[in-house]
């Protein structure tokens, strides 16, 4: 074998290599449930603890931190549990079946402020009319990352649980 052919296999031997390694801190990201890459497993449940009025002319409920009803901060993680009708009404304790979720972001105001937000599209046979919960957060588009299960625990507080199966 040439000189030249040989750098030639040592190059891409290192390139993959390197592209493997990257592929295998991704694939730890979407198991670390801190990280807020992390893929929200099939089997996930929404816990709804207590019961949430709905205002009338609304179909979300605000929770923030742990509270509902209140003002939203949209510079801090907030959550919303929306469902199909509009209020007044209400969300009674039951247990969610998590169908579906996904994290994306969108401008608010280009070029400075996006929204990123994760949303859990939600099921029960008791409440059909319950949609999703989604939790946002509006940061700089140089600052602003997905929102992690962790900040989600801390707006949600005690009014949501989120379980996941061990993996």
């Amino acid at each position: 074998m040439r000189n030249s052919t040989r750098s030639v296999c040592v190059c891409i031997a290192l390139l993959a290599s390197t592209l493997l390694a990257g592929c295998e801190a991704i694939l730890a990201q979407k198991n670390d449930i801190n990280s807020q890459f992390y893929t929200i497993p099939a089997g996930s449940k929404l816990i709804l603890n207590r019961p949430l009025d709905i205002p009338a002319g609304k179909a979300h409920v605000v929770i923030q931190p742990g509270r509902s009803g209140a003002g939203t901060n949209q510079y801090a993680v907030n959550c919303q549990l929306e469902v199909r009708t509009l209020g007044p009404g209400s969300v009674q304790p039951d247990t969610f079946a998590i169908w579906w979720a996904e994290n994306t972001q969108e401008w608010v105001s280009q070029p400075n402020i996006m929204r990123f937000y994760r949303v859990l599209h939600l099921k029960s046979a008791t409440q059909p009319d319950v949609l999703q919960l989604m939790c946002q957060d509006w940061d700089g588009p140089l600052l602003g990352r997905n929102v992690s299960i962790p900040e989600m625990r801390a707006a949600l507080g005690d009014v949501i649980t989120l379980e996941f199966p061990v993996r």
